[in-house]
Order: C-alpha cells, then sequence, then structure tokens
C-alpha cells in the first residue's frame, strides 16, 4: 500500500469511527478492505460485528447496524461499498449519522469516486489512487506480499508487456506466485508465454501516443507473429483510433459519446502534446503506408517504417 498515512491508521488501530477510501481501482479498495477486516475484527465473533452494505441496501438498515452495540468485541465493522453510486436520498438519509459516527462502530465508505466537496461529513478520507510512475515501487510491493521477489528488469517487462492495467499486473503476479519460485527475473518474464497476451492496435496506439519506441515495435511484433493480425487490419485499426484522438483533440478533451471510458482516459492525458500539424502528418504518413502495403509485397517491413515515422516527434520522447 502506497498510501502512508493509511498505513498509519492501521498501525494506529484504525482508531477513527468513519473513513472514506476511494479508488479507480476496485482491486485497491479490497485490499484496504482486507485490512480493516484485520485490524477491527481482533478479537470477538465476526458473525455478530462486521456487515457489508451497497448502494442497493436502504439507509435505515445501514445506520441500525452501525448504531448496533458489539458482541464480545471492542468495536463493530460496518463497511459500505459503492458510495458513488447512492442516489441523493439515500445520502441525505444517512447524513444524521456520518455526521456523528457512533465510537462503537468503524465504519468503512468506500467508492470509486472522491467525496463531492459539498459533503463535509466527520470521516477521514483516503485517496488509494497511484501515478503511472508509482506503479514499479506498487508492483514490487505486491509481489513482496506474495512471497515473490522481482527484479527491476522483470518489473520493467512486465509493465511493457501488460501496460498499467493493475488488475493485468495483478493477475500476473498471482500466476507467477502459483509458479512456487521465489525470484523472479527479466528472462523468467521473457520465457513466460502467459506474459505475452494478445495485443490490439489500441494498444499499439497507446504506446505510439505515449513514444514508447521499444514497447511499441514488441508488440508489433507479437501482433504479427503467427499472423494473428494481418498488416491491412493493423493498419485500418491504427487509422480508426488516432481518428478517435483526433476527435478528441478537436472537442477540446471533451469525451465522444461513443468512446470507451477507458479508451477515454488513456488519450486525453496526451492532448497537450499535439498540434493541428502532428494530426496532418499522422494521417499522411497512415495514408503512405496503406498504399505501400498494396504494392510492396512487404507489410511487415511498411508498418515498422511507419512506426518509425510516428515516434518522430520531439514532444513523444
Amino acid at each position: 500500500m502506497l498510501n502512508k498515512t493509511l498505513q498509519k491508521e492501521f498501525e494506529s488501530g484504525l482508531p477513527s469511527p468513519l473513513y472514506y477510501l476511494w479508488s479507480e481501482e476496485s482491486c485497491f479498495l479490497e485490499e484496504a478492505l482486507s485490512g480493516f477486516v484485520k485490524t477491527v475484527m481482533t478479537s470477538g465473533p465476526t458473525d455478530f460485528n462486521y456487515d457489508v452494505f451497497d448502494s442497493s441496501s436502504r439507509p435505515q438498515e445501514i445506520v441500525d447496524a452501525a448504531l448496533t452495540l458489539p458482541v464480545m468485541a471492542k468495536r463493530r465493522l460496518v463497511v459500505l461499498k459503492d458510495f458513488h453510486e447512492l442516489p441523493a436520498s439515500a445520502v441525505q438519509a444517512l447524513t444524521p449519522y456520518l455526521n456523528g459516527p457512533s465510537i462503537d462502530t468503524c465504519m468503512v465508505v468506500l467508492s470509486r469516486k472522491a467525496p463531492k466537496a459539498a459533503l463535509k461529513f466527520n470521516w477521514k478520507v483516503y485517496s488509494l489512487n497511484i501515478k503511472e510512475w508509482d506503479i514499479p515501487a506498487w508492483l514490487r510491493s505486491y509481489a513482496a506480499g506474495k512471497g515473490i521477489r522481482v527484479s527491476a528488469d522483470a518489473v520493467e517487462l512486465l509493465i511493457e508487456f501488460v501496460g498499467h492495467d493493475i488488475g493485468l499486473l495483478i493477475s500476473e503476479i498471482e500466476k507467477l506466485a502459483l509458479s512456487g519460485s521465489g525470484a523472479v527475473t527479466g528472462k523468467d518474464i521473457m520465457s513466460s508465454t502467459s506474459s505475452l497476451r494478445k495485443y490490439t492496435s489500441f494498444d499499439l496506439v497507446d504506446t505510439l501516443i505515449a513514444g514508447q519506441k521499444t514497447r511499441a515495435f514488441r508488440i508489433l511484433k507479437i501482433m504479427l507473429s503467427g499472423n494473428a493480425f494481418d498488416a491491412p487490419v493493423i493498419l485500418g485499426t491504427l487509422n480508426w483510433h488516432f481518428k478517435q484522438f483526433y476527435t478528441l483533440w478537436r472537442n477540446n478533451g471533451q469525451r465522444p459519446a461513443k468512446m470507451r471510458e477507458k479508451t477515454y482516459r488513456t488519450l486525453v492525458k496526451h492532448l497537450p502534446s499535439f498540434r493541428e500539424d502532428d494530426f496532418l502528418r499522422i494521417f499522411r504518413n497512415l495514408h503512405e503506408a496503406d498504399l505501400g502495403i498494396k504494392t510492396s509485397g512487404r507489410p511487415g517491413l511498411v508498418l515498422e517504417v511507419l512506426l518509425i515515422r510516428l515516434l518522430q516527434k520531439g514532444a513523444w520522447n
């Protein structure tokens, strides 16, 4: 866990009666919840002192559980998941309790979004999101928790193959844990075919926009190996994804109606680095590559040349 302040709360026994944890990654919320269970439910029967609710639960039911005295234990633990999905009426009904929580209960509110500024409840708020540059440190820490020592080059290759998708990174660490190996190096990752997931053209676009040269060529090689993708398909979908990116740029970052949330989050952070001339050059290169694939007889080479040209932008380096 990279949130050091929350870690100190765990070490202090989670003394506050009300916590609000939020993260866009549900796995981080579940990891933190496990910590709450281990810390609060140290004594006494869990069956009588632990309740879990979500956005479909009745507010009065949640309040009743939070106001119930603990049974043969110091405190109760009440969990409210998916707070961001609670209707306004439910939040209003919970407001009296959230303004004055019971000292005999530890309530943890879990959400995929930060609390609204208008909500001035008596809770301690912790963000569990991590920045991309923190992922290597988090990955090593997570692996250590599974009994695996991951070398720096192994971490680099895992992120190169899987990207920054936390769920996929966790899945790969789980697979490595099952292998029984206590230490993992870059060579182990290279020889592990499970790490070579099937890439899509969007993965390729993401690496091109981010200027990740080595990973871009690695993805292209994997996509072309075994004829899983032929060159015209790769080029066609590249063209489509870059058009989405251009539409996003023209709309000043406003998400198009049919663009997936994950695609939007991936692309929007790169918008400040692009100008109209950049997109003109991109589409000119895509057009020339289309002609080359149809006439050269060496489509793989044409795509490699295309990648070189698309990566020749100072702001991407």
